[in-house]
């Protein structure tokens, strides 16, 4: 099951709806998800399904870009009414046709609460779905007749993949339907075989209200650019989720915060005055030094049998966080510096509130601690002004110079960090603050920490090919409108279901 359709029942979950519409109904099967999942909070729901069923054809199949096949109106109808025997409050229609004409002849239908006995009308109903046809034209209609329902979910958001491959958006697909509509963008992701990246987005009143509440207005910094935030990627990278990351940072990051991001290879990156691009060759060539003496040491790149790579010794490949943090801690005139991963997603406005929670007065680093392994270094925070910081980054620095990484157990950039550290402490009572030090699981440290309030962290390949974190990954409490849609693993909901 692709991971995107499953944010349906998670959207159902947080509205509750006693209507549900869907465009596109297909085999039905979805609709007795969504059906199962609003019975878990009413006692009463009703469906309305609308599809061409069996009336359609070829020459529809390629206006409205349809790959699937199609199911006969009696079959779906006899699928549903099995369901309903067993489930009461069950009650549901199936709409035959052109949606572009059968919604409109049905707009004002109701259906009758039997607790309340109040109405419900088509129009405005609690939840519609819309995956029918996928030609703009049609999307546009069927968002134009139902857009007064109270919660809008549609399919059919198309983004580039890392090769620039991407379904053109002039023809098919919401893109431009969502152009000058308030709407919020879902997390998850599936990719096409054709190339490009489909997702989900979401609009309506209600869920836009739920959204506004969360995304308030951003504070500004009494001071400019007081606090940095530097990462880096590779060109793959860029395309990947480092063009995103810089996206949501101009979105979510009060603009008195600076970013800083260090590339190996030119990208089409515009300077601004709170984003500044710097090239390695041009400004720290010690890493140019560094992977030029080890690009050939199978070892030094983490190949230490000669045949399986193991991370914790691929020196070569995490020396890039390295030199980017530490030349930027020496020649950027900040108080504060985070450095924060660029497979990290954004989702809330950070406040100047939460920027002090993650590094508080008196300490000169934070850090995402765990109990059992090395610390998860996808965000590290310092304050600069500290009078230590000049020397622990020459020190940090100097281990990759003069290679006295290689004279450590492991060579990856957590171990080196956490070794630092500890030698700091007890060298000069340099104090570091633990942000995950009231959580107790070490599964994914860096949502179930405070900062899995603002940010998510794509820490595996299966994550970045989801586009978000899954549900089963928290182990806090989370009361975040983004962590009540994602999903759950593809084999953890077949179980729910």
């Amino acid at each position: 099951m692709f991971l995107r359709y499953q944010q349906v029942s998670r959207i159902i979950e947080l509205v509750k709806p006693k209507t549900i519409v869907e465009v596109g109904t297909w085999n039905g099967d979805h609709a007795l998800i969504m059906a199962k999942t609003a019975l878990r909070h009413q006692t009463a729901v009703h469906y309305w399904g609308f599809d061409l069923f069996e009336g359609a054809s070829e020459s529809i199949d390629i206006q409205e870009f349809n790959f699937r096949s199609h199911t006969k109106l009696e079959e779906v109808k006899e699928k549903l009414e099995k369901f309903q025997r067993s489930n009461k409050g069950f009650t549901f229609n199936l709409i035959k046709g052109n949606t572009r004409q059968t919604i409109r002849e049905n707009i004002n239908a109701c259906w009758p609460d039997p607790k309340t006995q109040k109405e419900h009308i088509l129009g405005e109903a609690d939840l519609s779905y819309i995956d029918g046809g996928h030609s703009i034209e049609t999307i546009q209609s069927d968002y134009n007749q139902l857009k007064n329902s109270k919660t809008i979910v549609l399919d059919d958001y198309y983004t580039p993949d890392e090769n620039g491959n991407c379904p053109t958006t002039k023809k098919v697909g919401c893109n431009q339907l969502l152009t000058n509509i308030d709407h919020f963008i879902l997390p998850a992701c599936d990719r096409l075989d054709s190339g490009g990246v489909i997702q989900m987005a979401a609009t309506g009143k209600n869920f836009m209200r739920k959204l506004s509440l969360e995304h308030k207005k951003i504070e500004k910094s009494s001071q400019k650019f007081t606090r940095t935030v530097v990462t880096s990627f590779s060109p793959l990278g860029y395309y990947s989720y480092g063009k995103r990351f810089i996206e949501q940072f101009a979105r979510f990051w009060p603009k008195k915060v600076k970013l800083i991001i260090y590339l190996e290879a030119p990208l089409p990156i515009k300077t601004t005055e709170q984003i500044e691009p710097r090239m390695f060759s041009k400004i720290c060539p010690e890493i140019i030094e560094f992977k030029a003496r080890h690009m050939n040491n199978a070892k030094a790149n983490g190949f230490v049998d000669g045949k399986t790579k193991n991370y914790r010794y691929d020196a070569v490949k995490f020396c890039h966080k390295v030199y980017a943090l530490t030349h930027c801690a020496l020649s950027t005139p900040s108080e504060k510096l985070y450095w924060i991963d660029a497979d990290t997603i954004f989702f809330k406005p950070i406040t100047n509130a939460f920027l002090n929670q993650i590094l508080p007065k008196g300490y000169y680093t934070s850090y995402l601690g765990r109990r059992d392994k090395h610390s998860e270094t996808g965000f590290m925070g310092f304050d600069l002004q500290h009078n230590s910081n000049i020397e622990f980054m020459e020190f940090w620095k100097n281990i990759y110079d003069q290679d006295m990484i290689f004279d450590l157990p492991e060579w990856h950039d957590c171990f080196v960090y956490d070794e630092l550290r500890k030698y700091f402490a007890a060298k000069c009572a340099v104090k570091s603050f633990d942000i995950r030090k009231d959580y107790e699981d070490d599964h994914h440290p860096f949502i179930n920490s405070p900062l899995g309030g603002f940010m998510d962290h794509l820490i595996s390949d299966r994550r970045k090919e989801a586009g978000c974190s899954f549900a089963s990954d928290l182990r806090t409490t989370r009361k975040e409108l983004y962590w009540q849609l994602v999903p759950y693993m593809p084999e953890e909901f077949v179980n729910k279901v």
